[in-house]
């Protein structure tokens, strides 16, 4: 027989004896410890590896600029011309956005795309002046650390920005004093400059055609998508961060006053079953890992056949918490030690987890906080590279491919294996065996970490993430069923996904 429920202080004795307790997971001490080792091992090899991703892998050329890929400058600008094409009224707004944008990543390549976008918010007369200001602080130079090894590229493409400035200017300039008879730039020059700018290319094409024009037209129409979407992601936001609010209070009243207790009862110790599955999956995760970044050391073919190999067999991972059929554990228990089991019904797991999951958001949004002034203070102590591009979404970056296949392999492996493995490995299997040795907030925290260390963000990012795996971690405890951790996730990245996939197509489509 399960213990009694419990409430979230039990580090003392239940008030009332315990029944029988289950008896200990499968597995020896001695697992257990060999266990940890791997894990001690491993998991900072996998953290390095991330980290590695998050950074990403240089240009081809970097003495080049390269295209923009979904960075603010950019979504500003592709929406504020939109607008302000099709809402003349907006324009000031959006230029103040674009200004901000630009203001936030303030490198010179920037201001030049800035300055080309600001001809369709506030005229030609506003481009010029901003050009004037490139130029010229280009034309001052900064002095370059000779020690540096990238020295030789960033000043190749400090040369490729004052010379793509030179060559607007004079254009702009025209553009202000005669309007549509202002003399075109020749073909080769515009298709190079949509080769290094992308967008802000063909805003250059369209700088002194009449507003009437097809090709305008055709670049800047369609403001009305881009915004609808915008507004129901502001919507949803403020929707969920309002009812998390109500939800919140009410749990802390009723936890307040004792009525919020524990359905998940706390394993007997020993057994090291759980804590090999979860160790297993790291593993397992750490060698597909290898596997890609040895085939990129490689070349290109080798490369484009490891991620081919590392898809199906990321699917696989899904086999990993039936490890402990191998190690005895009837098919009936392991059920129930996962908690694969909802005796008050689905829906009612379902939706209790999404409450809860709302209630915990206030959590989520103070770490998203911690995580902005830790990226603020870290900025004023270890400012990042002045030619950097700035912040890009990595959905956003992928989605703007707009590939159907790319698009449903990236929403299926988000909105379905995730939550799976993660919640499965991490609150199901790596949780239950640390709560059998620890008071709920250690093993709910430890877990959390772990979980965080295997996403690929950057350090400082994982604060969020790993909060999110501490509430999911309670909400396990909560009700004693993985149902509601599962299901919270996936519908909220279901969400986000759709809206980010819509908000890519009409802005790229």
């Amino acid at each position: 027989m399960d213990q009694p429920p419990q409430t979230f202080g039990d580090a003392q004795p239940p008030l009332h004896p315990p029944g029988p307790m289950r008896s200990p997971d499968p597995g020896t001490s001695g697992a257990a410890k060999l266990a940890w080792v791997v894990l001690i091992l491993v998991l900072p090899l996998v953290v390095v590896m991330q980290q590695l991703q998050v950074r990403g892998e240089p240009a081809e050329d970097p003495s080049k600029i390269a295209a923009p890929q979904g960075d603010s400058v950019e979504v500003a600008a592709r929406m504020g011309t939109r607008i302000a094409y099709e809402f003349p009224a907006g324009a000031p707004s959006f230029q103040e956005q674009l200004d901000d944008a630009a203001e936030t990543i303030d490198t010179p390549l920037q201001r030049l795309r800035a300055a080309i976008a600001s001809r369709e918010l506030a005229g030609p007369e506003r481009t010029v002046s901003d050009l004037e200001s490139v130029v010229a602080e280009l034309e001052a130079g900064d002095e370059l650390d000779p020690d540096d090894p990238d020295a030789a590229n960033e000043r190749a493409r400090r040369e490729q920005i004052l010379a793509d400035s030179r060559t607007l200017l004079p254009y702009y300039q025209d553009i202000a004093a005669n309007g549509e008879a202002a003399a075109a730039l020749d073909d080769e020059t515009v298709n190079a400059l949509i080769e290094r700018h992308g967008y802000f290319g063909e805003l250059v094409r369209i700088a002194r055609l009449p507003e009437e024009h097809e090709l305008r037209e055709a670049l800047l129409s369609g403001a009305i998508g881009p915004f609808i979407i915008v507004g129901a992601m502001i919507a949803v936001i403020g929707l969920a961060l309002l009812a998390g609010l109500v939800l919140g209070i009410m749990a802390l009243v009723l936890l307040g006053t004792g009525k919020i207790r524990l359905a998940m009862p706390r394993p007997a110790p020993g057994g090291s079953v759980y804590l090999e599955t979860a160790v297993l999956f790291v593993l397992c995760f750490a060698l597909l890992q290898i596997m890609q970044a040895t085939a990129a050391l490689i070349g290109e073919s080798a490369e484009m056949i490891a991620g081919l190999v590392a898809l199906p067999a990321q699917w696989l991972l899904l086999l990993v918490p039936l490890w402990p059929l191998a190690r005895g554990v009837s098919w009936s228990r392991l059920r129930d030690d996962l908690g694969l089991r909802a005796p008050r019904g689905v829906t009612l797991e379902i939706f209790a987890g999404i409450g809860a999951y709302l209630a915990m958001l206030p959590m989520v949004v103070a770490g998203v906080a911690v995580m902005f002034v830790l990226l603020f203070l870290q900025e004023q102590f270890f400012p990042s590279d002045p030619d950097a591009m700035g912040p890009t979404n990595p959905i956003l970056e992928l989605a703007r491919t707009l590939d159907p296949v790319l698009l449903f392999m990236i929403f299926t492996l988000a909105t379905i294996w995730a939550p799976l493995c993660e919640e499965l490995v991490f609150r199901g299997a790596l949780f239950r065996h640390l709560r059998s040795r620890m008071v709920l907030p250690i093993a709910a925290v430890l877990s959390a970490l772990v979980f965080g260390m295997m996403h690929g963000y950057a350090l400082i990012q994982l604060i969020p993430v790993t909060v999110l795996g501490f509430n999911f971690a309670l909400i396990r405890a909560w009700r004693g069923s993985l149902i509601g951790p599962i299901a919270a996730p996936a519908l909220n990245t279901a969400v986000v996904l759709t809206l980010l996939f819509a908000f890519a197509h009409v802005l790229y489509g």
